[in-house]
């Protein structure tokens, strides 16, 4: 059963707006859910074509009324990052946002295998060309929106309401102070000799630099699709103007905050991909990104880190399903072990490689069967 279906009312005030954009009548000949049950999005096909496009559109409405995960906020965010990023050519278009009744209306870009199809697959070449197109939209989305801060935050602007709520990835020093004293809890590592650098990092990061662009922050696999034009991403409710090098480290961890299921990806297969971003940033005219790449990576791999890291307390819980322990044990340690070399191969850093490298031997010795030498790799990659 659907967790979020599209009501008679919220489908009336859609049929509706698509007959504004089409300019006469429009009504709906089909109607067909797109995505897991709990995702609150709807492919439509018409009885004509709409202006610029075909005879489908793809509508996401809220999940929730108010406060919570995919309220308001998070679908403001989502109608201003696909207004940024349609000179990018890498998300679809933007038809229609009705803030009021709750929904907004995408291009449809048709039904094409995700990234998750292909890494769950038998194909190691496909999957490998997969992540390398994911890598390239990627870079591209980021090189083409660089500067465009004052369009993005006048798209924000004309809501009037809460954009923020919700907000990924947005740290300051307390949430590193949060970190400290979760490790002394523990028994873990102090953090105490890495502040500095953290600090000075969180900073960097804030302060917006010439590298900011618009950033996806939840590039998982189920939100990339593979198409016959290279991927396209999807699904921008995270989305706002910020630190390039998080959405870069996904590539690499791979995945944060994604368990559906977990799985890394073989050495080889992440160091194409991570040419392919620099190739795109260089190709859509970043280059100043491109020749800065280490730094910004290793400072956004240091905070997707962070926002994982809270959750040590959850993670150590002694009466978690043996699953859940396993997984979520087995990614922080190999996330920590991955931001260490990031870290080390950026240079500078060199206080708070050392911690990492001493948290991530804490917890691989509380958790054996956590050690990123056991981590899984993708099933396409198995064989």
């Amino acid at each position: 059963m659907l967790a979020h279906p599209l009501t008679e009312d919220r489908r009336a005030a859609v049929t509706a707006a698509l007959s504004r954009v089409a300019g006469g009548a429009v009504a709906v000949v089909d109607e067909q859910h797109v995505g897991h049950d709990w995702a609150p999005v709807t492919r439509l096909r018409l009885d004509r074509d709409l202006p610029g496009g075909g005879a489908s559109v793809i509508v996401k409405h809220l999940r929730v009324p108010g406060e919570g995960h995919g309220g308001p906020p998070y679908l403001r965010r989502e109608a201003a990052g696909l207004r940024t990023a349609a000179r990018s050519g890498v998300a679809p278009r933007l038809l229609h946002a009705d803030d009021g009744a709750g929904f907004l209306l995408q291009e449809d870009l048709g039904t094409w295998p995700t990234l998750q199809d292909q890494l769950l697959g038998d194909d190691p070449r496909a999957a490998t060309a997969a992540l390398v197109d994911t890598a390239t939209a990627v870079g591209r989305l980021h090189a083409t929106t660089t500067g465009s801060d004052a369009a993005h935050r006048e798209a924000l602007d004309g809501f009037s309401s809460d954009v923020t709520s919700g907000a990924l990835y947005d740290f300051g020093a307390d949430h590193w102070e949060r970190v400290e004293r979760q490790c002394a809890d523990l028994r873990l590592p102090a953090g105490r000799p890495a502040r500095t650098a953290v600090l000075r990092l969180l900073g960097r990061v804030a302060a917006r630099g010439p590298g900011t662009a618009l950033v996806h922050l939840d590039l998982n696999p189920t939100n990339v699709l593979v198409t016959g034009d290279g991927a396209r991403l999807i699904d921008f409710e995270g989305s706002r103007i910020g630190h390039t090098g998080i959405d870069a480290c996904f590539l690499h961890y791979p995945f944060p905050h994604h368990s559906s299921p977990w799985g890394v990806l073989p050495p080889e297969t992440v160091e194409a991909a991570d040419a392919a971003y620099r190739a795109a940033l260089i190709a859509n005219g970043a280059d100043l990104l491109a020749a800065d790449h280490d730094q910004v990576l290793a400072d956004g791999a240091v905070v997707a880190l962070l926002g994982r890291l809270v959750r040590l307390p959850l993670i150590a819980r002694p009466d978690q399903a043996r699953a859940d322990a396993r997984r979520r044990r087995g990614q922080i340690v190999h996330q920590v072990e991955t931001c260490a070399r990031l870290t080390e191969r950026a240079g500078g850093l060199t206080a708070l490689t050392g911690w990492l490298r001493s948290l991530g031997e804490a917890l691989t010795l509380r958790w054996p069967a956590a050690a990123a030498s056991r981590a899984p790799v993708f099933p396409a990659f198995s064989g």
